[in-house]
């Protein structure tokens, strides 16, 4: 499965208004803020679903990319292990702990306060070498649909 997305992680943080007819943005800041902006995708293999996701013919009724923090997917499939929404918080307090928190940034005064942190997470965050999580990972190089990686 091929799956792109995109982060932005300044919500929050909008360009200002030029004082010009029409809405016009100061593009200098809209630039800025778009630095920021975060573009992922990655081909993952999709491992057969468990017994307990398919309907009563056996079939599986959707598959599930849920994103968690840094960088992190996770694949759930069918309409069983949906409701068990408990599960996926634990991961996603799992991912959490791979990176640095993003600062709330929601103006320039913001940006220019946390510039070299906002650099140093930018940073971090390109380095994460999994896009999935570790552990998920490691169980489907133990059940042999991943090749092992040399690289350790």
């Amino acid at each position: 499965m091929h799956i792109s997305w995109t982060v932005f992680p300044y919500p929050g943080w909008r360009a200002k208004i030029l004082n010009l007819p029409g809405l016009v943005i100061d593009r200098k800041e809209a630039n800025i803020i778009d630095q920021y902006d975060e573009y992922y995708s990655t081909d993952i293999p999709l491992p057969p679903p468990p017994p307990s996701a398919g309907d009563d013919f056996g079939e599986v009724a959707n598959i599930t990319v849920h994103f968690l923090a840094c960088n992190q997917i996770f694949i759930t499939y069918g309409t069983i292990e949906e409701g068990q929404q408990r599960e996926y918080w634990k991961q996603f307090a799992e991912s959490q702990k791979l990176c640095t928190p993003r600062p709330s940034i929601k103006s320039m005064a913001d940006y220019r306060k946390n510039k070299a942190k906002l650099d140093a997470i930018k940073a971090e965050r390109e380095k994460i070498p999994q896009i999935i999580l570790p552990r998920y990972i490691k169980q489907l190089e133990a059940e042999g649909k991943l090749p092992v990686s040399s690289q350790k």
